[in-house]
């Protein structure tokens, strides 16, 4: 908690360009995830069943384009999967922490503003049940909605699709190759700077 605060702190602190940096925002919700098992030895690929977890994330806004944005996120999330081991379920939960980056395409329209993310993700394990590399890398591909309202605190929504792009299990394991992929579904809420363009909402003619 106290790095995102700290995080936050930076944001607000940014004041070289006030239409430059457009706000920072707090979003949490929920991560579904599964694993896939890859035995090149034996030739045989298996799917884990999903598992429910969380995420919560704090990210900060940049650029005065009103198509092209620039995103940087710090996040918290939980991955993980299920196994039916023939005499129960088995669970395997691995916790990372985050780095986001994402190009946004957004659409202002009159009383919601829709956008698109896609970027890479900088995946470090806080904390795992599994023997996995510590640090990793994973796309992200998401679609969202920011609601339209005066002031400047704003309502998001967002859902994404996270899939590795290099394997999560340590590159010496000569028996299994372990990759996941992920969806996440997130509420949140925005806080536009007061100098940029985002506090108000846009103007039509």
């Amino acid at each position: 908690m106290k790095r995102l605060l700290i995080f936050a702190f930076v944001l607000c602190s940014i004041s070289a360009s006030a239409s430059f940096f457009q706000g920072w925002g707090i979003m949490a919700g929920v991560t579904y995830s599964r694993q896939y098992w890859v035995y090149p030895q034996l030739d045989s690929k298996i799917k884990t069943k999903y598992i429910l977890r969380y995420n919560a994330e704090i990210f900060g806004e940049f650029g005065n384009h009103p198509t092209f944005r620039w995103v940087t996120e710090l996040q918290y999330n939980m991955k993980g999967a299920k196994y039916d081991a023939g005499g129960g379920m088995v669970k395997y939960k691995n916790d990372y922490a985050a780095w986001n980056n994402y190009l946004m395409i957004r659409k202002e329209l009159f009383s919601i503003i829709p956008y698109l993310k896609i970027g890479p993700r900088l995946e470090y394990v806080w904390k795992s049940d599994q023997s996995f590399n510590q640090f990793h890398a994973t796309a992200s591909a998401g679609a969202g909605v920011e609601f339209v309202a005066f002031g400047p605190v704003k309502f998001l929504t967002e859902f994404h699709w996270v899939p590795d792009l290099t394997k999560s299990n340590n590159a010496n394991n000569e028996i299994v190759e372990i990759s996941q992929h992920a969806y996440e579904l997130r509420v949140g809420l925005k806080f536009a700077f007061g100098g940029g363009g985002e506090s108000c909402p846009p103007v039509y003619k």
